[in-house]
């Protein structure tokens, strides 16, 4: 349906959230909506409160769709969502963040202004739970990030941002590249199923302004803390993106490639942890699948040593401290 937007959301027992998402809906300053809301087998009371607050939604003439299915995440989720859509363009959002409410509108806007781009992002600002209001940062910092038009590899060696939210498609960019209208259902994300098929294939805009707050929560597995959750997740990030391009009609040899970058980075993110955790067999064991790459340079190496040696650590850290010092001397 033209302009009509289908908002997908997933849900699981995300009861203390949901009075301020749909507060983030009711304001929207864009109406015409179909939400389409997936309980993904919540245990609070996230199934009533949604169906309270969709009527009062229905009453403002927005479309509200209910679907219960049993826990498989959120990946899942948005996969039973997609079977209900009839927007011509589509947006996820997750109940635990907040939009600002111009933030369907612009969107709406761009693509309605540029239609040989398939998808258009915006700026944000990163937030933590227990302080809405003191910005950590932006999505977005850097001009090359906000001006490129191609983003794909950009999105799976991990240089830009791929919030829910953050981001509206063409719904007929999206199922025109994959089967039965479903992605590849993981339980390391959802969004880049979304957006890899439309990225590849078309154009991206972006929106250089704040319309939403990604927020952070120091319990969720986003918690880089623990080594071994760590590890599951950089393993379980890895997985979702070579599956994802595996099911992209794309040359064989292109997807050959983009499986070789997607390893390098990996054995340089699991190295970086290994170092910061003093685990010396895990960084050998990665330095040497680097090493057989070919990609291995200057900075592998001087990593290599500092993990082997402490007193070369030592010596290293200390060496950039008094670099870095001298070019403060020099800048003042």
């Amino acid at each position: 349906m033209e302009n009509l937007v289908s908002v997908l959301i997933p849900c699981y027992n995300g009861e203390k959230f949901l009075e301020r998402f749909f507060r983030c809906l009711f304001e929207q300053s864009y109406k015409y909506l179909e939400i389409i809301f997936v309980n993904d087998g919540s245990k609070d009371r996230s199934e009533i409160l949604a169906k309270k607050y969709g009527k009062q939604l229905e009453k403002k003439g927005i479309t509200f769709t209910y679907i219960y299915q049993e826990n498989n995440g959120a990946a899942s989720a948005i996969n039973t969502a997609l079977k209900y859509v009839n927007g011509e363009y589509i947006m996820l959002y997750d109940v635990d963040d907040i939009i600002f409410p111009d933030a369907i509108k612009e969107k709406v806007t761009f693509l309605q202004s540029n239609k040989d781009y398939d998808m258009v992002r915006n700026n944000g600002y990163i937030v933590n739970n227990n302080n809405l209001d003191e910005v950590l940062q932006l999505f977005s910092e850097n001009d090359y990030e906000k001006n490129n038009e191609y983003i794909f590899e950009d999105l799976i060696l991990g240089k830009t941002n791929n919030w829910p939210a953050s981001f509206m498609i063409r719904s007929g960019a999206l199922f025109k590249h994959i089967k039965n209208k479903e992605i590849y259902i993981s339980q390391f994300g959802q969004n880049l199923q979304v957006m890899l098929p439309v990225a590849y294939f078309g154009k991206s805009g972006y929106i250089d302004k704040p319309l939403m707050k990604y927020i952070r929560h120091a319990n969720s597995h986003s918690d880089f803390s623990n080594k071994e959750k760590r590890l599951k997740l950089m393993n379980g990030y890895e997985e979702n993106r070579v599956e994802i391009i595996k099911q992209l009609n794309i040359p064989e040899e292109e997807k050959e490639k983009y499986f070789k970058e997607i390893a390098i980075l990996y054995y340089r993110i699991r190295m970086q942890i290994a170092y910061q955790t003093k685990d010396i067999e895990l960084f050998k064991q990665e330095y040497e699948k680097l090493i057989k790459s070919g990609a291995n340079n200057k900075q592998d190496k001087e990593l290599y040593y500092r993990t082997k040696s402490n007193v070369y650590d030592k010596f290293y850290s200390l060496s950039h401290r008094i670099v870095n010092k001298l070019k403060r001397g020099i800048h003042k």
